[in-house]
């Protein structure tokens, strides 16, 4: 076959009677009277057996026409015709007439087939070479070209910069509307956050102006927990992780409003949104821990044990504390002389000694103890308090603690129950017993060997 490349998309099995119409389908179509040249097929038009099809690249139709004799066709001096009135059969079975010929594909000659897959090209592409024969990427559209063609299809194409500008303006029409709309913000604050994982787009944010614009107008919509709650979402997400980010809110005082937010926060959704932006912003970054972990901002985190509010968001309170000790200790301890620097930031902010000030130990012995009988039935929480409780043990609160009976008691009666618990559930077992390890761990730290009695 001598067939032009750029038209070149074979079926390579002949398709006998692919498109046929069975009898008594009723089909309006007429029927094709093939020849030795291409043909367009229309959509559902039956055709009769034997044929050569394909499928036109150029057009994206699909195309018939007499198989060549080299092809495996018939002879010059042979042709096909067609009965008036007479139904299209339907393709003999496997194993019957000319397709049970083991040198055929469906009609063709495999010879043919060999010769026809030669001719195809094996992702080759032609490219402009320049002077000195270095290729020239011609493959590849640019961004201008691409939003072109799509917009001449009705498809807008934007950048994550060009949908953030949309997404600014957009709130802040939905902010003068009385009252805000409840979805169109929801879409919005969605929207926000999604861009604002990637560490680029969440830096255009605040670049954008996207704290005064946004965060903190939503912050101070009083009456409207929902709007603040997604506000501190999205103002978490920009700091997680994002060193440079977390340096740009605090140069635009975003620490003591974040504080000022936690504080007033009273429902479950908005305080565990405010922790998610406070914790994202202190973790592993000294300079906000000085600023912020001061008295006033330990007050703050302790009231949120005295909180109405659900036990999942207070033990996120004693995580975060026993996070950033940890993580104290690691660059206090690091030894490097990369080190050097981290080592002198860490000890600036004091921590240890906030703490102890602030009556932390005894202010986390008293909420453990509070809420013992809420732990009991939540492994899940109860494995997150005591690991917690251990981080914090070491170096600060181990002698407090170990001369605090009601502690003791409250570790004991934890245990005890895991242990009455431990066959209750068969998929549960081995995660009971790891947290019975750890209590038990905790209490031999503190106490000695537990008795057997409380």
């Amino acid at each position: 076959m001598d067939l032009p490349l750029w038209k070149l998309a074979l079926v390579l099995s002949v398709l006998v009677g692919s498109i046929s119409t069975k009898a008594g389908t009723g089909s309006n179509e007429p029927k094709f009277v093939a020849t030795h040249e291409w043909q367009e097929l229309q959509e559902g038009q039956p055709i009769p057996q034997g044929l050569h099809v394909r499928i036109n690249l150029t057009t994206g139709k699909k195309e018939a026409k007499l198989l060549d004799p080299a092809d495996g066709g018939p002879s010059t001096d042979s042709s096909l015709s067609m009965v008036p009135g007479e139904e299209l059969k339907d393709h003999p079975a496997a194993g019957t007439g000319a397709a049970s010929d083991p040198q055929t594909v469906a009609g063709m000659k495999l010879e043919a087939l060999r010769e026809a897959l030669k001719d195809i090209p094996a992702n080759t592409y032609e490219e402009d070479v320049a002077e000195g024969g270095e290729a020239v990427g011609s493959r590849f559209k640019s961004y201008e070209q691409i939003k072109q063609e799509l917009k001449d299809a009705n498809v807008e194409l934007k950048s994550d910069s060009e949908i953030m500008t949309d997404l600014f303006a957009r709130f802040e029409r939905a902010l003068q509307h009385t009252p805000a709309d409840r979805q169109e913000l929801d879409v919005l604050f969605e929207d926000l956050e999604y861009l604002a994982h990637q560490i680029d787009n969440a830096l255009q944010f605040i670049d954008r102006g996207g704290v005064e614009k946004i965060v903190w107008p939503s912050l101070n919509r009083t009456g409207d927990a929902q709007t603040r709650t997604r506000a501190l979402k999205l103002l978490g997400t920009i700091v997680q992780n994002n060193p440079k980010a977390k340096v740009a809110l605090v140069e635009r005082n975003g620490g003591p409003n974040l504080l000022s937010a936690l504080g007033r926060a009273t429902t479950t959704d908005e305080i565990s949104a405010a922790l998610y932006a406070f914790g994202g912003l202190v973790r592993k970054f000294p300079f906000a821990q000085k600023q912020l972990l001061t008295p006033h901002g330990y007050s703050v985190l302790y009231g949120v044990w005295e909180k109405k509010v659900e036990l999942k968001v207070k033990v996120k309170v004693l995580q975060l504390i026993a996070d950033v000790l940890v993580d104290y200790r690691s660059a206090i301890a690091a030894t490097g002389e990369n080190d050097a620097t981290t080592r002198e930031q860490y000890r600036s902010t004091k921590l240890p000694e906030g703490l102890e000030r602030t009556e932390f130990c005894k202010h986390s012995a008293a909420f453990f103890h509070q809420h013992k009988a809420a732990l009991i039935p939540e492994d899940n929480l109860t494995d997150e308090t005591v690991k917690a409780l251990q981080a914090c043990r070491h170096q600060l609160c181990h002698e407090p603690w170990s001369q605090c009976p009601l502690f003791r008691h409250t570790l004991l009666v934890l245990r005890n129950n895991l242990d009455h618990r431990l066959d209750e559930d068969v998929e549960l077992v081995e995660y009971r017993r790891e947290i019975k390890r750890s209590i038990d761990e905790l209490v031999v730290d503190l106490y000695g060997q537990p008795k057997d009695e409380l």
